[in-house]
């Protein structure tokens, strides 16, 4: 039975079925809509070029292409593959661009520009917190900008964003008690000034938390109490985006303590009412961290095994693209024959053979996520425990895991 809508300032969270710890729902936010749980590509929309290169940025490039539907890639519909992007500031000076061609980017709303009308999915914009935490600014071919909480702000909100998150200060493994005690206290006072920034906003806010369990992430909380005070937290944040996790991104066992250690101090913190962001995972990780309680994640493997010549067979399984049998796949990118012909090393740019491989491995992530929220929203759970024991329990390195998350999350085998 549905649970009753978050309604908060800018966006509307509605729960609509659970199984175990898993749980399905819907997030609106202004007029995009996205259902969940749900993955994000990383997208950089910024790759040095212009309006006539659709701002350039290689692979990327070619993207950004599919997810307008462009007549370099034969048009097309991929929209239900870009029903929500992330995007970092902290990528706008990748390509060492001029100062003139940063102040374009952040000239106008990413929606409103020459080449994006047709992309009208959910953007989220991440502050670049990592890349900025050393005091490191956004540096061009001649000029540099000093990164503050306000300048974050400043350019989240020109490029209209749907999803915006605070200036954070991400931990390290590495880090000692104080370390990590310091970074979420500079994590705090910038939430304040985010909120203050951002008053009347029509984007959502989602608050960024750090910690691999539940006493470092109490502890975090406990810092941002202190000075933003748990009640405005919940008032005016409409979710929780949990980082400081890419450094174990491949450590499954690891992960998913934290997604569990996230989801139970949010609910003794009373914020479990809040959809979970899980920023920075890999592509096997997702139907692990889906069952313990993840709503959403973000991931750029599509485009990273593609770069290395990898074709996804499935969410977790790869081949050389020199070894594919396109005519295996049903998918619109391995349907068509121009870019099957592209795919086999047939184009004059490295980026026009690589770029349909990402879109055909994104498709296969998106269907697989898909399949997930298909199996939450079926009566109990055996549905999804059915999925994760066929695509997962086959593979021995995830196996463990596996029979972990069943026995832990979905009432266990017995």
């Amino acid at each position: 039975m549905p649970l009753n809508p978050l309604q908060t300032q800018a966006a509307e969270f509605d729960i609509a079925a659970t199984a175990g710890d898993a749980r399905s729902g819907t997030l609106r936010i202004k007029d995009t809509e996205i259902q969940t749980p749900n993955l994000f590509p990383v997208v950089n929309l910024y790759g040095g070029g212009t309006s006539r290169s659709l701002y350039g940025g290689g692979v990327h490039r070619t993207l950004k292409e599919f997810m307008v539907g462009h007549e370099v890639i034969g048009g097309g519909d991929y929209d239900e593959y870009f029903d929500g992007i992330m995007y970092s500031v902290g990528s706008l000076t990748d390509y060492n661009i001029s100062r003139e061609r940063y102040e374009d980017y952040i000239s106008e709303p990413v929606k409103n520009r020459e080449g994006f009308e047709n992309f009208n999915g959910t953007l989220f914009l991440d502050s670049g917190g990592f890349k900025f935490l050393g005091g490191h600014g956004l540096d061009g071919s001649n000029f540099e900008v000093e990164i503050d909480q306000e300048k974050v702000y400043e350019i989240q909100d020109k490029m209209g964003g749907d999803i915006l998150v605070n200036l954070d200060r991400p931990i390290a493994p590495s880090d000692d008690y104080d370390a990590r005690v310091e970074k979420a206290r500079q994590t705090a006072e910038n939430i304040t000034e985010f909120l203050d920034l951002s008053d009347g906003t029509r984007s959502a806010r989602f608050l960024t938390l750090h910690g691999y369990n539940y006493s470092m992430l109490d502890t975090f909380l406990n810092e941002i109490d202190k000075i933003v005070g748990a009640s405005r937290v919940h008032d005016e944040f409409d979710g929780i985006a949990l980082g400081s996790l890419v450094p174990m991104k491949d450590n499954k066992t690891n992960l998913i303590d934290a997604i569990q250690d996230c989801r139970e101090i949010l609910r003794d913190w009373k914020f479990d009412d809040l959809p979970l962001h899980v920023l920075g995972i890999s592509s096997t990780a997702i139907p692990l961290l889906a069952a313990v309680g993840a709503d959403s994640f973000d991931s750029s493997s599509y485009l990273h095994s593609a770069i290395n010549g990898k074709y996804a067979t499935s969410l977790v399984s790869t081949k050389s693209l020199s070894e594919v049998d396109f005519s295996h796949c049903n998918c619109p990118v391995c349907s068509n024959d121009e870019l099957v012909y592209r795919m086999q090393g047939n184009a004059r740019y490295q980026k026009d053979v690589l770029g349909p491989v990402a879109m055909h491995n994104l498709i296969i992530q998106k269907r697989e996520v898909a399949k997930i929220r298909d199996c939450i929203r079926s009566p109990g759970t055996e549905a999804l425990v059915d999925y994760l024991e066929h695509t997962l329990g086959d593979h021995k390195s995830l196996r463990r895991f596996t029979h972990r998350v069943v026995n832990e999350s979905l009432g266990g085998y017995f």
